[in-house]
């Protein structure tokens, strides 16, 4: 069996295993709030412009696209999923902060991956509230709970 087809090890043990700079986390808390900040800003406008292309739409098809409109919600599943699955692993907001999402190898994320991260991330926010934030205070690469879960890192882009 080839190096490139050996299966990569899981767990806890595997994700720390990975040598990273120190440098690589510095002030990446405080980054990532501004970042999703920022995200959820350029959300919000994108929100905006769909909510009101439904409504004319919905005007014009005297009502049968309105029902279209409950599908906007997607649209922050697929700004995050195919940004940080993207050419730059992370969102405009994150571009903007310097830093970017790995998998704990240093390799980019796939879009299901990318994928997994949103979803964990929405899910541990909605039961976990600010302990998500709690949780990077604790651990070298500040990592937090649904890093953990999807085996991600945020690190800055240039180190």
């Amino acid at each position: 069996m080839s190096e490139s087809n050996r299966v990569a090890e899981v767990g806890l043990s595997a994700s720390e295993s990975w040598q990273w700079p120190k440098a690589a986390f510095e002030g990446v808390i405080l980054a990532r709030c501004l970042a999703f900040l920022a995200d959820l800003l350029v959300i919000c406008v994108l929100l905006i412009v769909a909510s009101v292309v439904f409504g004319v739409l919905g005007i014009l098809t005297f009502g049968l696209l309105w029902p279209g409109a409950a599908l906007t919600p997607l649209l922050v599943l697929a700004y995050f999923t195919f940004t940080l699955g993207g050419r730059y692993s992370a969102t405009p907001g994150m571009r903007w902060q310097g830093i970017e999402l790995r998998a704990w190898n240093s390799n980019r994320p796939g879009y299901l991956q990318a994928l997994l991260q949103t979803v964990l991330f929405y899910v541990t926010v909605t039961v976990g509230t600010v302990l998500v934030l709690a949780v990077p205070l604790f651990n070298e690469r500040r990592r937090c709970l649904h890093d953990y879960l999807c085996g991600t890192v945020f690190v800055r882009s240039d180190v």
